[in-house]
């Protein structure tokens, strides 16, 4: 009967502790340029294992003068080294130097395990200066489905079955009995050998020991939630900018309607129309002055 009370007890306390919430957030990282050129992912990414990449934003200042040549790519390669999973390419031949661009490039929700190392190359005459790139990204803590017991797919692990015969019940010890005494002994011989003085100071410590644990408590927990807040306005923002990003396809569309001659006539029908109904319209206000006729 102790055995299936303490295997109810162990099952009930670990799914409680496996409890945790699982929906998918959102977040962003910092500059990548600061880990070098080219800069490994596993440097700038942070650890989960179902992080997605769904966008990378960047800004620089190209340095040239506006006659010379000068292009810039910034990407990332293929993880297995064949190709890129993004790379945009800015010509700058005969554009004047010294202006900053910022471009957002969207992605399709990325794995991280596709992404190989990023990179900014040049070609010609000019420099780049205040290089900033960082990568906005999603994560699913049920990648891993045994990560959460909530998660779609999560097998529950047998529990481990504890032998009754090999517990240690220390209330049965003599030796442990014998140091309970012996130090309930001493405890009471060094209270009485204690002045009230003292003991009002030991109580008075105590007093200032609990206070300074309670403001530590409020201290704590009001960078805690100060944290929570700013991560919560991070997280509206980039659930915004997934919008934002999109593109539509297919650039402008050209007006298909042309005006032959170029004079719109006057509708002879709608003047005759409208002077009916004006003149419908005075009919009717005049037949309010005339109820008694």
């Amino acid at each position: 009967m102790l055995r299936k009370w303490l295997l109810t007890l162990v099952s009930v306390l670990w799914v409680g502790s496996c409890y945790s919430n699982i929906n998918p957030y959102y977040g962003y990282t910092g500059n990548a340029f600061l880990h070098g050129n080219p800069w490994g992912m596993d440097s700038v990414l942070p650890d989960p294992s179902g992080l997605s990449v769904n966008g990378a934003f960047y800004t620089y200042t190209p340095i040239k003068e506006t006659n010379a040549d000068f292009e810039v790519e910034i990407g990332n390669h293929n993880a297995d080294g064949t190709g890129y999973v993004w790379k945009e390419t800015d010509n700058w031949d005969g554009v004047q130097g010294g202006i900053a661009i910022i471009k957002n490039v969207p992605l399709p929700y990325v794995h991280r395990s596709q992404f190989g190392d990023g990179f900014l190359n040049t070609t010609g005459d000019g420099t780049v200066t205040d290089a900033n790139l960082i990568y906005s990204y999603k994560v699913d803590p049920c990648h891993n489905p045994q990560a959460d017991i909530n998660c779609p797919g999560f097998i529950p692990p047998t529990p481990t079955i504890v032998d009754m015969v090999d517990i240690y019940d220390a209330t049965e010890d003599s030796v442990i009995e014998q140091v309970e005494v012996k130090n309930t002994d001493t405890e009471a011989k060094d209270t009485d050998t204690k002045s009230d003085e003292e003991l009002e100071e030991e109580e008075r410590s105590k007093r200032l020991e609990r206070a300074m644990s309670i403001t530590d408590n409020s201290a704590l927990f009001a960078e805690g939630f100060a944290q929570s807040m700013m991560l919560q306005q991070m997280n509206n923002s980039i659930n915004v900018n997934i919008y934002l990003a999109k593109t539509i396809q297919g650039g402008s569309y050209n007006n298909s309607i042309e005006l032959e001659g170029g004079n719109l006539p006057d509708n002879n029908g709608g003047r005759r129309m409208n002077w009916s109904t004006q003149k419908l319209h005075d009919e009717l206000v005049g037949m309010q002055y005339n109820i008694g006729e």
